[in-house]
C-alpha cells in the first residue's frame, strides 16, 4: 500500500503551515527579545517602528489583550506570560513584536526597537538556583518549585540488609528536538472569536490555556493545524504561547497575524527537556539480586513552571524500576527554576534521562560485583505477572504502574549471540565497547501522572486523561472516512489507520480516506494528540471500535434493505444467509440509505457513522502516591557497540529487540525504531543545548549545538529484531514503540563508551 504522508511529501503536495493561505491584509510579525538572561526592562520604546511604517507593541500594550498568565501545575504564584513583564527571566524571553507587510520587513524593523535594560544578577545552573542567592522570582522567595519524596516497599529494610550499595551520580544536559519544520502561527482575533492556524501537536490542554490567557470562553476559539506538521517530538506542545501572542498583536493591530519560527529562535526559544543532575543508589546481595532503588534527582525546568513540568520526573512513575522485578523504590526529587528558557516535552519526554541514570548505575553494580552486565540484568529482570484483571495478566510495579504480560526473558536473549559475539571480538584484541540497555517504554500517558507532584491531601480534583475520539462514517459512495482530532507530523498515521478501519470493515484500504488534523470545531478532548506514542495503544483502538460500531450498523440496514432477519457480512458484502445470491455490497447499501432513508422500515436508524471515545480501562486517577503513569508498557533490549576512530567515538553497531504487542504497520514501526536510535545516539555522543556562566545561550548554530551529519552514520549497522504479543486488555493489541529508542540508546551508547575506555561515564554527551 502507498505511504499516503510519504507520497505528498516527495511530490511537494504536502500541506504545511507556510502553505496555508494567508487572509486579506496579514500583516507578518517578528519578535524583540531579550538578549539578557535576567534584567530589569526599565523602558520599551517602540515609537521609532511606527514612525518607518510599522507597528510595533510592548508589555504595556498586550497586557491590555492578555489578561491572565498561565496557570501551572503546582499552584505556585508565578506568572507567566507569553512575553517578559516587569523584567526578563530568559535569553530569548519575547518583550515587544514588530508588524509589517512582509517578515522581512518586520525583522529589519527590530532594530528600531529600544529597551532600556537593567542587567541582573542570573541563575544560571542548578548549583546557583540552590544557592538562592539571585532569584528568578522574587515573589516565590526561592529558586525552589518543588521538593518530593516518596517511598514504595521497605527500601529502608532493603538498604540495611543489602551486601552492596552502589552510588553513581550523574548529569544529563538539555536537548530539543530538532524538527525540520519550526513553529508557526496564522491568528486572526479581530472579532469576537480566535481563529488560528498552528503547527500545535494537540489540542489536548491548548484551548484552555489560549482561552485563559485571553479570558475568553473555549467557544470562542476555533483552533486548527494544516494538514501536515514537519516533525515536532514533543517540542511544538509548547507552542501556545505563541499562539496567545500572535492573537494579542491581531487584536492590537486589528490585522491577521502570521509568524515563523527561525531556527535561531527555535534553538533559543522554543522549548527543551531540563538539565537533571542526581544519584542513582542500588542495594544488592553478593550474588547481583537487587533488594531496593534510590533516585536522587535535581531536575532544572528554566525561567518559567510551564506546564506540564515537572512531568519529566513523574512521566515515568509507573516504570520506576524498569525491567527488573525491584519492589521497594525510593524517589526524592527537587525542581529548581533558572534563568533559562523553560522546558517541556521532548521526544521520550523523562524517559531518555531516566533509563540514563538507571541503566548506567547498573552497569557499575555489575562491574563491582564482577559479574556480567547481560547476566545481571537477567537475573533481574521481570518474568511473572501475577495481576488479572482486564481480560490480561499484568505486573503491577511498586509505584502503580501495570505492565502488560509480555516474554521479557525472549527479548532479552535476542541480543544475546550479538552480545557474546562482541565480546569475544574483545578477547580477541579489537579494541570496541559493548554496552547494553533495558527499557520499558511507556506509552499513551495518562494526564494524572503530574498529580503526583503534589502531595495526595493537597489535590483538588482527581485526573486520569488519556483517551480519544474517532469518527468512522460510510459517504454516499461507499467511502470510509476517518477522523482524528490529533496532528500528522509525518508519522505514518493515516496510512496505518487506514489498513486497521479496512481490515475490521473487510474492504480495500484505498476506500478508506482518513483526516488526520486539528479543528476545535469538532469533537475533541482534553487528552486529544499526537504524543506519547499513544497511536496504536489508544488512537488505534478507538478506530477499531468505531469501525466495529458502523460495520453493525451496515449489517442491520443490509438487513433490512434485503428484508431478512439474518444475514452475513464479509468482505464488504452483506447477504442474505439462506440464499447468499441476494447480496448488497456497502457502496449499494451507502447510496441507497443517503439518498432514500425515508424508505427503511420504521425503527431502523439511518445513521451510517459512529464516533467512539476509547479510554484505557487500565488507566485510572492516582491514589496517594501511586499511579499507573501510561496506558501501555512495551519492552525494548538495546546492543550498542562503539569503537575509537581517529581520537573520536564512532558507533559500529546498533542492535534493538522488542515487543510492543500487535505490529500495526511494519515499515512504519521499522522508521521509528530507526529514527528513534540515531536521535538517541546523537543526544549520547554529540548534541547538548550549551548556557554560559551567565545563562545565555552557546548553541545558537547547529555546529555548536553539536548536530552531526549523515557521514557520523555512514556504515553503522542497525539490526531490529520483533517479537509480537498482541495485548487483551487493547482492541488494537497494540503498545507504543516510538520513543523507546530515544530512551535506550543514550544509556546504551555511555556503557559501550565506559566499556571501552575502562572509566565511568556519567555525563553527556561523551
Amino acid at each position: 500500500m502507498t505511504y499516503r504522508e510519504g507520497l505528498r511529501a516527495v511530490t511537494g503536495a504536502g500541506e504545511y503551515i507556510d502553505d496555508v493561505p494567508e487572509p486579506a491584509g496579514a500583516l507578518h510579525m517578528a519578535i524583540y527579545r531579550s538578549p539578557y538572561p535576567h534584567a530589569k526592562i526599565k523602558k520599551v520604546d517602540v515609537s521609532d517602528v511606527w514612525r518607518r511604517g510599522g507597528m510595533a507593541f510592548g508589555p504595556e500594550d498586550l497586557l491590555k489583550v492578555v489578561k491572565n498568565p498561565f496557570p501551572n501545575a503546582l499552584g505556585l504564584p508565578i506568572k507567566y506570560y507569553p512575553f517578559a513583564v516587569g523584567k526578563a527571566k530568559f535569553f530569548g524571553e519575547p518583550v515587544a513584536v514588530v508588524l509589517a507587510r512582509d517578515k522581512y520587513k518586520a525583522a529589519d524593523l527590530l532594530d528600531y526597537v529600544y529597551v532600556d535594560f537593567e542587567p541582573l544578577e542570573p541563575v544560571a545552573s542548578i548549583e546557583d538556583a540552590l544557592r538562592g542567592r539571585a532569584l528568578v522570582h522574587e515573589e516565590l522567595g526561592t529558586n525552589v518549585a518543588m521538593r518530593r519524596r516518596m517511598s514504595f516497599g521497605d527500601v529502608e529494610s532493603a538498604f540495611k540488609n543489602a551486601d552492596v550499595v552502589e552510588a553513581f551520580d550523574f548529569r544529563f544536559p538539555r536537548h530539543t528536538a530538532m524538527p525540520l519544520e519550526p513553529y508557526g502561527v496564522l491568528a486572526d482575533f479581530r472579532g469576537y472569536e480566535l481563529h488560528a492556524v498552528a503547527n500545535i501537536q494537540g489540542p489536548a490542554l491548548y484551548v484552555y490555556f489560549i482561552a485563559r490567557a485571553l479570558d475568553i470562553p473555549t467557544s470562542k476559539i476555533h483552533l486548527q493545524t494544516p494538514r501536515d506538521i514537519g516533525g515536532s517530538f514533543g517540542i511544538k506542545y509548547s507552542l501556545y504561547p505563541y499562539v496567545v501572542l500572535a492573537a494579542a498583536a491581531s487584536r492590537l493591530a486589528s490585522a491577521p497575524v502570521k509568524w515563523v519560527e527561525t531556527r535561531l529562535e527555535s534553538l533559543a526559544a522554543s522549548s527543551s527537556n531540563g538539565e537533571r543532575r542526581g544519584r542513582v543508589e542500588i542495594a544488592a546481595t553478593r550474588d547481583g539480586r537487587i533488594l531496593a532503588v534510590r533516585y536522587q534527582f535535581v531536575e532544572e525546568v528554566g525561567a518559567y513552571l510551564r506546564p506540564p513540568e515537572p512531568g519529566a520526573l513523574f512521566r515515568v512513575h509507573g516504570n520506576l524500576n524498569g525491567a527488573y522485578d525491584i519492589r521497594a523504590v525510593e524517589a526524592d526529587y527537587t525542581v529548581v527554576l533558572t534563568n533559562r528558557a523553560p522546558t517541556g516535552l521532548n521526544r521520550g519526554y523523562g524517559g531518555p534521562q531516566f533509563y540514563f541514570a538507571l541503566e548506567r548505575a547498573v552497569d557499575e553494580l555489575a562491574r563491582r560485583l564482577g559479574l556480567d552486565p547481560l547476566d545481571l540484568r537477567m537475573r533481574n529482570l521481570i518474568t511473572k505477572f501475577p495481576v488479572e484483571k482486564y481480560g490480561w495478566r499484568f505486573y503491577e510495579t511498586p509505584t502503580g504502574g501495570l505492565y502488560p504480560m509480555l516474554d521479557y526473558t525472549s527479548v532479552v536473549k535476542a541480543i544475546e549471540a550479538e552480545y557474546r559475539k562482541w565480546r569475544e571480538e574483545q578477547e580477541r584484541g579489537r579494541r570496541v565497547g559493548v554496552g547494553i540497555a533495558l527499557v520499558v517504554e511507556p506509552s499513551g500517558t495518562n494526564l494524572g501522572y503530574v498529580d503526583v507532584a503534589v502531595e495526595a491531601e493537597k489535590r483538588r480534583y482527581p485526573h486520569s486523561g488519556a483517551g480519544e475520539y474517532v469518527t468512522v462514517s460510510l459517504d454516499p459512495s461507499g467511502v470510509v472516512n476517518v477522523f482524528v482530532n490529533a496532528t500528522n507530523e509525518g508519522l505514518g498515521h493515516e496510512t496505518a489507520l487506514a489498513e486497521v478501519v479496512a481490515r475490521e470493515l473487510g474492504i480495500d484500504p484505498s476506500d478508506v480516506k482518513v483526516t488526520y488534523r486539528v479543528d476545535t470545531s469538532l469533537t475533541w478532548s482534553l487528552s486529544s494528540g499526537s504524543y506519547s506514542s499513544r497511536f496504536a495503544p489508544v488512537v488505534a483502538s478507538a478506530a477499531i471500535l468505531a469501525a466495529r460500531r458502523l460495520r453493525e450498523k451496515i449489517i442491520e440496514l443490509g438487513a433490512a434493505l434485503l428484508k431478512t432477519k439474518r444475514v452475513v457480512y464479509e468482505g464488504g458484502v452483506v447477504y442474505d444467509e439462506a440464499d447468499p445470491k441476494r447480496r448488497l455490497d456497502i457502496r449499494k447499501i451507502a447510496s441507497a440509505v443517503h439518498w432514500d432513508p425515508g424508505g427503511l422500515p420504521e425503527g431502523i436508524d439511518p445513521d451510517l457513522s459512529a464516533t467512539v471515545f476509547f479510554h484505557p480501562p487500565t488507566v485510572k486517577a492516582p491514589e496517594g502516591d501511586r499511579v499507573n503513569s501510561s496506558a501501555a508498557y512495551a519492552l525494548q533490549a538495546h546492543l550498542a557497540v562503539v569503537e575509537e576512530a581517529d581520537g573520536d567515538v564512532r558507533l559500529v553497531k546498533y542492535v534493538v529487540a522488542h515487543d510492543a504487542g500487535r505490529i500495526l504497520k511494519r515499515e512504519l514501526l521499522d522508521g521509528q525504531l530507526y529514527g528513534g536510535v540515531h536521535h538517541g545516539v546523537c543526544m549520547a555522543l554529540y548534541e547538548e543545548l550549551k548556557y554560559g556562566e551567565d545563562a545565555s545561550l552557546r548553541s545558537l548554530l547547529l555546529e555548536t549545538y553539536g548536530t552531526p551529519d549523515l557521514s557520523h552514520f555512514v556504515g553503522v549497522e542497525v539490526e531490529l529484531i520483533h517479537f509480537e504479543t498482541p495485548v487483551g486488555y487493547l482492541p488494537s493489541g497494540a503498545l507504543g514503540s516510538g520513543e523507546g529508542p530515544v530512551m535506550g540508546a543514550p544509556a546504551a551508547v555511555a556503557n559501550a563508551v565506559a566499556d571501552l575506555l575502562k572509566r565511568r561515564v556519567s555525563s553527556l554527551p561523551v
